[in-house]
C-alpha cells in the first residue's frame, strides 16, 4: 500500500489525514486496539495526545520514510512567521503541511 492507502481510519475520507493518524499511533506506540477516531485533526500533539517530544521526532521519520522523499523540513512547523517558536502543533498543522510540500514542485 502506497503513501495514500485505500483504507480509512479517521472516517473522514482524507487519505493523507488517514495516514498522519496511522503514523501518529505508530510514534505514540498505540496498538490496533487504540481507537484512531479519537485522534482528532485539531488535537495538539503534546497537550491533547501526550507525545513526547521524542515521539514527535519519530513521528517526523516515520512520515519521512512513508514520503521517500528529500528530507521534509518538519522543524519549520515549530516556527511562527514573526520567528518565535510554538509550543505545540494540531494534527491538522502536519496534515497541511504534508499537502503544501506534495504541491510543490521539486527543483
Amino acid at each position: 500500500m502506497g503513501w495514500f492507502g485505500s483504507r480509512t481510519v479517521s472516517g473522514t475520507n482524507e487519505p493523507l489525514l488517514d495516514e498522519v493518524i496511522l503514523a501518529i499511533r505508530q510514534a505514540g506506540g498505540w496498538g490496533d486496539g487504540d481507537t484512531a477516531e479519537s485522534i482528532r485533526p485539531d488535537a495538539l500533539l503534546g497537550a491533547d495526545l501526550g507525545l513526547s517530544s521524542i515521539a514527535v521526532a519519530r513521528l517526523a521519520s516515520i512520515l519521512q520514510k512513508r514520503r521517500g522523499r528529500d528530507p521534509l523540513p518538519f522543524h519549520t512547523l515549530f516556527v511562527k512567521p514573526d520567528g518565535t517558536m510554538v509550543q505545540d502543533i494540531r494534527v491538522r498543522d502536519v496534515v497541511e503541511f504534508l499537502r503544501r510540500r506534495s504541491n510543490e514542485t521539486p527543483p
